[in-house]
């Protein structure tokens, strides 16, 4: 994008001496010739392509099963055009994608989520092929899956898992060698529901407080700056001595942002032994040094947002918190709509052993259904050219709406999106926590003990390990 505004800004710069006789046409057009397929280049190598076969489908139908819960239909379909950018972009999407292909693309969205699930395992017992796949709350998903109701999509042939719109589910949900369940660009909700710092510029500004975007690009940003930038933030307003709604914060966040740090941050209790299989394992000295730096980044802020989950987004909107620690659905339905200036970053790394940054978040997954197993591949090559054009054309547009403005107005912006972008991910822990309470507790460390009791916190939770047992016994039970 960069390479793009350069060159227009160069070709600008070089029009007015063709209009004012310092050129003549013939030069002139070689200038904007040149200058059109320079940007024609740079803008065919920024897209990243499906690599997919051009078949034809005859004019087959693939039906998507949805359900109203949440916003999951307006993330994945629109029916049609209503000038929105989102759902125009998404029903633009979906022309494309058929034509190409020759294929009708229906969705169904009537029920509730726990219905939705209930009904899926009833059709795959009944061998009912209406749907082909389902599209549904992220843990009642894998509840789906591990009954059985989905198949291998690693089994399915042309589909590439190098491109960059599987990074962050493939890996991750891949127990055993099978994929059951995933959740990628094929839907935007793991865009909304990604978990990013927010900061105020107007704030920062004040304070005389430099963001460091270099170190950013250079994976050089690290908690102990996050510590440090918020230090000089926290202010008792109204001199009550205690501090409230009504006072200033360094740091904002709740609930789900405590599970998203530990995680960024790689308090993590549970991996993959070398067979892939999801195991019990940690590294107790790291995570209570992880616990203990979150501490002292609470004493500049509050997590105690977790009643509403809003992650403190009114005072952040009341210039009253300098960085919030937010899903980006907050920020695009409530932050963008005041007068607060902002920009975004990525959580920082817990120190230099941290190899790359880390921006979790939640999601809606979906898997194919097994009685639609004879239309995997048309259904499969449908999804990735779907998420192909989601990743190039969609959510750019996501991001746009979710800053307020276009990305290319501000460069810094434009470099931190692109970070986030292509280090998104479910955390392991918290996708298979529907299957167990212990797991659910650990994921949620932050929220549940401190650093001085993490170790026996931790400790009571040892047959976690029997239940990640049975998770790997399911997936060795279902066919896939």
């Amino acid at each position: 994008m960069k390479r793009i505004l350069s060159v227009l800004l160069a070709a600008l710069m070089l029009l007015p001496l063709a209009a004012c006789g310092g050129m003549g046409d013939d030069d002139a057009a070689e200038i904007t010739t040149a200058v059109t397929a320079e940007v024609t280049t740079t803008a065919e190598d920024t897209y990243v392509y499906d690599g997919l076969p051009e078949n034809n489908y005859n004019g087959a139908r693939m039906h998507i099963l949805t359900t109203t819960w949440y916003q999951a239909k307006t993330y994945i379909y629109a029916e049609s055009l209503n000038g929105e950018v989102i759902n125009d972009a998404l029903y633009e999407q979906r022309s494309v994608i058929s034509d190409r292909f020759n294929v009708a693309i229906d969705l169904t969205s009537n029920d509730a989520q726990n219905i939705v699930a209930s009904n899926v395992d009833k059709m795959v017992l009944a061998g009912d092929d209406t749907y082909d796949m389902v599209f549904n709350h992220d843990l009642l998903t894998v509840g789906n899956a591990l009954r059985g109701d989905f198949i291998n999509i690693l089994n399915i042939n042309n589909i590439d898992f190098g491109k960059p719109w599987w990074k962050g589910s493939t890996d991750t949900f891949t127990v055993n060698g099978k994929l059951l369940f995933t959740a990628n660009h094929f839907a935007l909700s793991g865009i909304y529901m990604n978990y990013m710092l927010a900061y105020n510029k107007d704030i920062a500004a004040a304070h005389n407080i430099e963001i460091p975007y270099d170190d950013v690009r250079a994976g050089e940003w690290y908690l102990e700056d996050l510590i440090g930038l918020t230090a000089d933030i926290v202010s008792d307003i109204d001199g009550d001595g205690v501090m409230t709604d009504k006072d200033m914060y360094g740091f904002l966040t709740s609930y789900y942002g405590d599970m998203g740090m530990q995680s960024d941050l790689g308090g993590t209790v549970i991996s993959k032994d070398g067979d892939g299989y999801l195991v019990f394992e940690y590294d107790l000295d790291r995570i209570v040094a992880i616990m203990e730096a979150v501490e002292r980044l609470y004493e500049n802020g509050t997590n105690k947002y977790g009643a509403s989950n809003e992650y403190g987004a009114d005072l952040f909107m009341r210039n009253q918190g300098l960085f919030t620690f937010s899903e980006a659905r907050v920020l695009y339905e409530k932050v963008r709509t005041s007068d607060v200036v902002y920009g975004i970053m990525p959580f920082p790394k817990f120190d230099e052993l941290q190899e790359e940054y880390r921006s979790s978040g939640c999601d809606i997954y979906w898997g194919i259904l097994v009685p639609a197993a004879g239309r995997a591949e048309m259904i499969a090559t449908l999804a990735v050219a779907m998420s192909c054009y989601n990743y190039n054309n969609v959510v750019p547009k996501v991001w746009e709406l979710v800053l307020g403005s276009k990305l290319s107005d501000s460069p810094d912006d434009t470099d931190m999106f692109e970070i986030i972008r292509d280090v998104q991910y479910v955390d392991l822990g918290y996708a298979f926590s529907g299957e167990s309470s212990r797991l659910t507790q650990l994921c949620f460390l932050l929220q549940n003990a401190n650093s001085g009791n993490a170790a026996s916190y931790i400790e009571a939770r040892a047959a976690l390990a029997d239940d990640l047992d049975k998770i790997n016994r399911k997936f060795d039970e279902v066919v896939g």
